[in-house]
């Protein structure tokens, strides 16, 4: 240490003060439980090296920070007086949190960053929205106006969830070093706010993930251009498991996002619940130390030391791309919302606040003592931002959001637009031969120098047998395929096969999306990731995607050497979490439509430790925030006596989520459609004339789109007419019909939330996974996927299963084209379909176990179903299938117990479909449906292996005994 006189020499008393000086007056840093020694020499000679932390502002700085300050007071007061009965969650107490985030902002902008991804709780959101994301305040405030329309009713376009888990994004622009500016043409920098449940800290791995994401297809290597920043609270930093859990992501290789910058607002009490009976630890940030990160505390109404320690932490971030945490120690000026009386619990604490001067007073004061401003100019300024306030609020009660006109509303509205705009590209889930080849010839190959593990060289020397005679193609050969056919790019062509089905398949097959598709077009490569435990070897020794050499311990990824074109392919082995890791790929599943993105649990029965995932962000992210995600949940299920967590993905939760009305089986949708169809053409068709001009089409969908950005209407017969003139071109309503049925096929499932599938084929589960990119839209996908189908002989493909014109079956009958039993079904002489007594229903791997039982007992009159899809339900593919045994007693067969499984999502939807068979004479047997499975249980399944084989058994026994039947349905 140096003095800043001619004596270099310290007395003890001298010490003692700096010291105290730098780190027990209002901020404090704790960092010697670093591990690296360069950043902890960094940081001591940031402290001690330099004036006090508070101090080097110059007055244009400090004029800054005041009116960030001033900002987050006065909406906060504007706010509750204008809305004094509504909850806002409000920063009061904390207001330096603004400054201090401005500070982050700055310093890291100014360090080379671009895109900022924030998450926060509640507390302060709206505050955030407005003063540092600067969108208008009219729209926050007409979200607590949103149910008192001037015109009376309903708003028709609020949102989803209340206003303080919303989220937001903009534009903003470094006017300079000193201040964030409105967009200019400065520097610009792009801030989004991600939206957030009251599972207050749920949403750090989700930010996190959205970083990586954006860093890996911004090609940011170094994270110098994308930053993540969280904002937590005390009490939930400290006492929930996923900080933990996101904190030990920060360092791993295929997680790491070259750090993240933490701000805790310490309230210093959670709910009602104070620090002494809430945590264990001194301070809440102690979590952080376990990572290696240092930790600025700050008292909050030390603004400039907030704003320093917030840009130290920036700074720290951008030089050794480690996390920093900045503990800003304040209060909550009312209780946990403004309709709570704190004074309840915590009379003592209140009175003290009470009486406690506002920071924005405090530093009023401080800079009008000091010359930076005069308290005229203070005046002016709060009496601009009021006035701006009460623009806003009048502004508010007329503003309403862009309202589309009836059409954009009505889907057949969506369906023009989308087919006169080439949107997100897609094709068909069958590849061609050529493309197989390639791919199957990669992933089954090892280098010759390289000395892979024997049973794992067996593995990769059965598999290039099965793409070279193309069959015996298994599941981990399948997904393989999957993942390397969409990271090659696709160039369509004249010569593509299958570039259309016949318009006959649309009309008689409208619930098949796959088998009439548009002209197959050109698309770019796809990523794929897989992340989870274990997931490079697999769980069940199944996969094998990265090799490790035996002498060197290299790896090596085969689907990472397909092509040098190719996309690329990141299989990651997690740590031993779930809720955080699959927090962070749904987080990356949201910043690229063309990604696959695949979470895979170790065993299904583990994913319940990411339920606030599963419900908060999968399930209901698109409903309440319109966030979009194709993410793959992966979660191996099936009975095979492995003990009660072991066994079960609780196949029956994720149906329950399914925004899918059970009382609808939807079987005569097909006739409604088509009368809104014609509805709708006859209301263009204002001459009557049975045409329609384009240009009344793209009028009526909203485009304004150039005759040759049209996909679908070009390729009709019927159009005729100047094609340079878009009233020149009429339309057919028999085409309009056909381009609506399209859209519909394409489309049917668009308006669910998710999809649960339990796939028995390797060709299913190939074309299943390639379909959450060949489809216009993205919707998470949650699959059982098998264990012991994983390596059951007769559970493989043939290779025509995976060629163009195959398509995912949501239902696989016995008679179905990708029926992969369909020979040994064959070999039995099965009787004719209106002579069969039996038809089992079932899911999953239980297929296998009634396929061979029917073929030991011969069973020539039991016919077996297999319901690949759960959800959304297939009805008219069920319809379809069952329509065929009119005379046969019907049973849905299940290896969980009753009160679990699908038996209670499918019971209502087939016994409506039997009851309307019967009502169309297509049904002689009733509506009665029989369940066969293990009885009601308060646990998965039992953990003693003989009592497992015995309930198998008596499961099979029961479905090809003698049925009986209490009663009508």
């Amino acid at each position: 240490l140096m003095r800043n006189d001619t004596n270099n020499h310290w007395t003890l008393s001298e010490l003692v003060g700096f010291l105290i000086e730098r780190y027990c007056e209002s901020v404090s840093v704790e960092y010697m439980h670093m591990d690296s020694k360069e950043q902890v020499e960094w940081l001591r000679g940031r402290i001690e090296g330099s004036e006090a932390l508070s101090n080097g502002f110059s007055d244009i700085e400090k004029r800054m920070v005041l009116r960030q300050l001033m900002k987050a007071d006065l909406l906060e007061g504007f706010l509750s007086e204008t809305f004094p009965a509504a909850k806002k969650f409000g920063i009061e107490g904390s207001w330096s949190v603004i400054p201090g985030l401005f500070g982050v902002l700055q310093q890291c902008a100014e360090m080379g960053v671009e895109y900022f991804e924030i998450g926060m709780t509640h507390r302060g959101r709206l505050n955030v929205i407005i003063n540092i994301l600067q969108k208008p305040m009219r729209t926050v405030m007409r979200s607590f106006l949103r149910y008192k329309q001037a015109r009376g009713g309903l708003d028709p376009f609020h949102g989803g969830d209340v206003q303080y888990h919303l989220g937001a994004f903009s534009k903003v622009s470094m006017a300079d070093n000193n201040k964030i500016s409105q967009i200019g043409n400065d520097h610009n920098i792009f801030l989004s706010l991600c939206p957030n449940p009251s599972h207050l800290e749920s949403i750090n791995p989700v930010v996190m993930g959205k970083v990586r994401a954006k860093q890996n297809f911004l090609s940011d290597e170094n994270h110098d251009r994308v930053l993540g920043i969280s904002l937590h609270g005390d009490a939930s930093f400290s006492g929930q498991g996923v900080v933990h859990e996101t904190m030990e992501l920060s360092n791993l290789d295929a997680y790491t996002v070259g750090g993240m910058v933490h701000i805790v607002i310490n309230n210093q009490i959670g709910f009602t619940t104070d620090p002494r009976t809430g945590r264990s630890s001194v301070h809440p940030t102690n979590v952080a130390k376990a990572i290696g990160a240092p930790v600025f505390h700050v008292n909050g109404d030390d603004v400039l030391g907030v704003v320093r320690c917030c840009r130290l932490a920036g700074e720290f971030r951008q030089i050794f791309k480690r996390d920093a945490v900045v503990n800003i120690v304040s209060y909550r000026k009312h209780g946990h919302n403004e309709l709570d009386d704190p004074r309840i619990t915590h009379p003592l604490t209140y009175d003290l606040i009470g009486k406690h001067r506002s920071t924005l007073n405090m530093f009023t004061d401080k800079m009008v003592s000091e010359g930076c401003i005069t308290e005229q100019q203070i005046v002016e300024e709060k009496e601009q931002y009021l006035d701006l306030c009460r623009v806003e609020f009048e502004a508010s009660q007329e503003y309403q959001p862009d309202a589309s006109n009836f059409l954009m509303s009505n889907w057949q509205g969506d369906a023009m637009a989308a087919n006169l705009t080439s949107q997100r590209p897609f094709n068909q889930t069958g590849v061609d031969h050529r493309m197989f080849e390639k791919v199957g010839k990669a992933v089954s190959t090892i280098p010759k120098d390289f000395q892979a593990h024997p049973k794992v060289a067996q593995i990769y020397k059965s598999r290039r047998n099965a793409i070279e005679t193309g069959k015996s193609i298994d599941f981990a050969l399948a997904e393989a395929l999957a993942f390397g056919t969409l990271m090659l790019p696709y160039k369509a062509g004249d010569e593509a096969e299958g570039k259309r089905g016949r318009d006959e398949d649309l009309m008689q097959r409208p619930m098949e999306k796959n088998a009439f598709l548009r002209p197959m077009v050109d698309h770019p490569t796809v990523h794929v990731r897989l992340s989870g435990q274990d997931v490079e070897r697999g769980t069940f020794n199944q996969r094998h995607a990265a090799i490790i050499d035996q002498d060197t311990a290299a790896r090596f990824v085969p689907l990472n050497h397909i092509d040098s074109h190719q996309g690329t392919f990141d299989v990651c082995n997690s740590s031993l979490s779930e809720e955080a890791v699959l927090g962070f790929e749904y987080g990356y599943s949201l910043e690229n439509d063309n990604a696959l993105v695949i979470w895979e649990a170790q065993f299904g029965d583990f994913a319940n430790n990411a339920q606030a995932i599963i419900d908060n962000f999968i399930a209901s992210g698109e409903d309440k925030w319109l966030c979009q995600s194709g993410l793959v949940v992966l979660l191996p299920h099936g009975y095979e006596g492995q003990g009660p967590e072991h066994s079960s993905a609780r196949l029956e939760r994720y149906l329950q989520l399914v925004n899918e009305d059970p009382e609808d089986a939807n079987i005569l949708r097909d006739d409604k459609d088509l009368k809104h169809i014609m509805d709708m053409f006859t209301q263009m068709d204002s001459d009557e004339d049975g045409m329609v001009t384009l240009g009344e089409l793209l009028s009526a969908a909203g485009q304004d789109s150039d005759f040759e950005s049209i996909v679908e209407f070009q390729s009709l017969p019927a159009i005729f007419g100047n094609e340079d003139e878009k009233d020149g071109v009429q339309i057919r309503m028999s085409d309009y019909i056909k381009i609506m049925k399209r859209w519909i096929a394409r489309n049917e499932e668009a308006t669910y939330n998710i999809s649960v599938c339990n796939v028995t084929t390797p060709a299913n589960y190939f074309h299943v996974l390639r379909r959450q990119i060949h489809r216009p839209y993205a919707k998470p996908l949650v699959l059982m996927s098998p264990k012991y189908l994983l390596h059951h002989a007769p559970a493989v493909s043939n290779i025509q299963e995976f060629m163009v014109g195959t398509s995912f079956d949501r239902v696989i009958s016995d008679r179905s084209p990708m029926n992969n039993l369909r020979k040994s079904f064959e070999e039995l002489q099965p009787v004719l379909m209106s002579q069969v007594s039996k038809v089992l229903i079932c899911s999953g791997k239980i297929a296998y176990s009634l396929h061979h039982a029917r073929k030991t007992k011969n069973a020539r009159d039991v016919v077996i179903v297999r319901l690949e899809q759960l959800a959304p339900f297939p009805v008219g593919e069920m319809t379809g299938v069952l329509a065929n045994y009119p005379n046969a007693e019907m049973a849905w067969v299940q290896e969980e117990p009753k009160n679990m499984g699908a038996y209670n999502h499918v019971r209502g939807r087939l016994i409506s479909i039997l009851e309307h068979l019967c009502v169309i004479g297509r049904r002689n047997n009733g509506s009665s449906l029989m369940y066969i499975g293990r009885s009601p249980s308060a646990s998965t399944a039992t953990g003693a292996f003989e009592v497992h084989m015995e309930e198998s058994r008596k499961i099979v026994d029961d479905a090809f005994g003698e049925w009986k039947v209490e009663g009508e349905n």
